[in-house]
């Protein structure tokens, strides 16, 4: 276990002692669990949302910089100013591995979408509301690699928590990684003890190593199409599997400066769970009439059987 290692000990010393612990709205036990899950995970994209003044943001890209590979995205709509005169003092190793995004997490999700990233781990410390804090969550989660985490911050306070306990009732098969059971009463508006991660005010969650489906639509986003009809969907299932039966639609959207037109192919597939490999066809193929600027494709899946479908990969259109 990572907090009675010795070693994270000596790390909590360090960033006790560090310039940034002044930055840095997280304690010494916070900031260095971040920093070793940082080093052990050794993630390409790191999030974290709420810059302040760049303390915590130099302790994640102290992780990175050591690992000598890695992006931190740090965000935030009104810290340019703290953010930008604090880290421009960081030594220029640090420098070279951040990016800092003036914009609300709404935007920095629209805009990551667009360069097609995702993300190890995931820092939610941005507005304590419950409306804000369950975006950031649920925005997370989707766009989060297999395996990776979302570190919850101030589960002290009523929104972060109701937001993350209601998140993980509703995804099961998601890992809570506190060294205590996670409580869900929630009688006092803010409660110190609530956080099972020690000495933190963390809740932390792991996403499983593939992704699901269950009896709630679930969306796996939109891709690029070119310009030729959707047949159906290839499906990479991660291990033998129960039976079931699954619901699969593609949307197909083709945009013009004149109108958009919307296609939708849909089949119904038993999966009898003796394959790991499935090509869902559809009826009838979707294609766009006319002539359209670019095209995108949404995949949809419902599964019903006795546990949720585990994909290796999220499924393909072809």
């Amino acid at each position: 276990m990572i907090i009675r290692a010795p070693e994270f000990t000596e790390t909590k010393r360090y960033f006790r002692e560090a310039p940034s612990a002044t930055r840095s709205l997280l304690n010494e036990s916070s900031q260095a669990l971040l920093y070793t899950v940082i080093r052990n995970q050794r993630p390409d994209h790191v999030v974290e949302i709420g810059t302040y003044k760049g303390g915590t943001s130099e302790t994640l890209c102290r992780a990175l910089q050591a690992n000598e590979s890695g992006t931190l995205h740090t965000l935030s709509p009104f810290d340019a100013e703290r953010f930008t005169a604090n880290s421009q003092c960081w030594p220029s190793e640090l420098q070279d591995v951040v990016q800092y995004y003036p914009m609300t997490s709404m935007e920095f999700f629209i805009t990551s979408d667009t360069r097609k990233l995702a993300f190890d781990l995931i820092l939610v410390d941005g507005n304590h509301d419950y409306e804000f804090a369950n975006f950031d969550i649920q925005s997370a989660a989707r766009r989060l690699t297999p395996g990776g985490f979302i570190f919850i911050d101030n589960v002290s306070q009523a929104g972060p928590f109701l937001a993350a306990t209601q998140f993980l009732t509703a995804n099961p098969d998601w890992i809570d990684c506190g060294v205590q059971p996670l409580s869900t009463a929630c009688e006092r508006a803010f409660d110190r003890s609530r956080s099972n991660v020690p000495f933190t005010d963390f809740f932390i969650f792991r996403a499983p190593r593939y992704y699901t489906a269950g009896a709630s639509p679930r969306n796996f986003g939109e891709i690029d199409w070119a310009d030729a009809p959707v047949r159906g969907l290839r499906l990479s299932l991660a291990g033998r599997q129960r039976a079931g039966t699954l619901r699969a639609q593609c949307i197909l959207r083709a945009f013009s400066d004149a109108r958009i037109d919307e296609l939708i192919g849909e089949a119904v597939q038993t999966i009898d769970g003796d394959t790991t490999e499935v090509e869902i066809a559809f009826a009838s193929p979707i294609a766009a009439d006319g002539e359209f600027l670019f095209y995108r494709v949404e995949t949809w899946l419902i599964w019903t059987g006795p546990s949720p479908l585990r994909l290796a990969t999220a499924p393909t259109p072809f």
